[in-house]
């Protein structure tokens, strides 16, 4: 049987990545399956403790044979998160016709790799698929729910896979995104119904204020009207809340959730998308992330408070 190749994205993490190699070493498929490492070069104003967390996170991905057969690829200088996602994912699925992307944030069960292969092979060639998604929000399913998968629009960004036929679809262009969302009066659904501000990101994309692949992949799957497949339990958890992320840190994190230790069978369920689960998701958001907002502004002035008084 043929597995997917994985594809792991490290930048200057070495804890979170070890963590993240462990977790998915302890997947029977790692055994079969090559895994690509895209190691990030640090910035070109980095300090020297910089340039050591770069070097110590390649050392960790050097430490052990993680899977079957291990390719890392150590980029000189530093292209940032976005630049190497979109590029290493088209790399590695031109070669195979299909991937596994993991990012040095994320822990995963040990079936993982056997739900990702099974979605992957099931819905192959389905056009109307866009992915395959590992994670989960720590939301509660409907009672009367009983599939172990469920579909929606959002293609989700933490443990995902995908085929050729679907990436080929990712628009890079985020002006002529931003146009076609507004044309085809798709703003509200995108934004999960007011839960998050996902089309002011595509803004921000456009002007520079983020650097964001996540939110392209995102509109190319309600642009296509494309679905992604979801667990009911997640196996995927998220690290990534420390003080060393790039994009985020808050003391609070609303995106973690613990890892299902049992697997989750791909069984046969409508290709359609689950509206109430989906507004679910934007009701998540809408409490949360306006929770972390506010978790922010107070860091932030505790922190101003303390520089301009000398204490806590």
């Amino acid at each position: 049987m043929e597995f997917a190749p994985i594809v792991l994205f490290v930048y200057n993490r070495p804890e979170l990545t070890l963590s993240t190699l462990q977790h998915l070493s302890e997947n029977r498929e790692a055994g079969e399956s090559t895994l690509y490492v895209y190691c990030d070069g640090a910035k070109e104003n980095a300090t020297p403790e910089q340039v050591a967390l770069v070097k110590k996170a390649r050392e960790v991905v050097h430490s052990r044979q993680w899977c079957k057969e291990v390719v890392v690829l150590e980029a000189e200088k530093n292209k940032g998160l976005a630049t190497s996602v979109i590029d290493g994912v088209t790399e590695v699925i031109r070669k195979h016709g299909k991937v596994i992307v993991l990012e040095d944030d994320l822990a995963v069960s040990p079936y993982f790799l056997q739900y990702m292969n099974d979605g992957l092979r099931k819905y192959e060639h389905e056009e109307r698929m866009i992915a395959i998604h590992g994670y989960l929000y720590p939301i509660e399913m409907p009672g009367d729910y009983k599939p172990a998968t469920f579909m929606i629009h959002d293609p989700g960004c933490l443990g995902w896979g995908t085929w050729s036929r679907a990436w080929n679809k990712f628009e890079r262009d985020t002006e002529k995104v931003i146009a076609q969302i507004k044309e085809r009066g798709l703003k509200k659904e995108f934004d999960f119904w007011g839960g998050y501000p996902f089309f002011r990101m595509l803004h921000q994309q456009k002007n520079g204020k983020v650097s964001s692949w996540a939110i392209r992949w995102r509109a190319t799957a309600y642009l296509n009207d494309m679905l992604t497949l979801y667990p009911v339990k997640s196996l995927v958890r998220h690290d990534g809340n420390v003080a060393s992320a790039t994009h985020h840190f808050m003391e609070y994190d609303y995106t973690y959730t613990e890892i299902y230790q049992e697997r989750i069978p791909v069984e046969d369920i409508p290709v359609s998308n689950y509206l109430l689960i989906e507004k679910k998701f934007g009701t998540f958001l809408r409490r949360n992330a306006g929770m972390t907002f506010e978790a922010k502004v107070k860091q932030r002035i505790a922190k101003f408070w303390k520089k301009i008084t000398g204490n806590g």
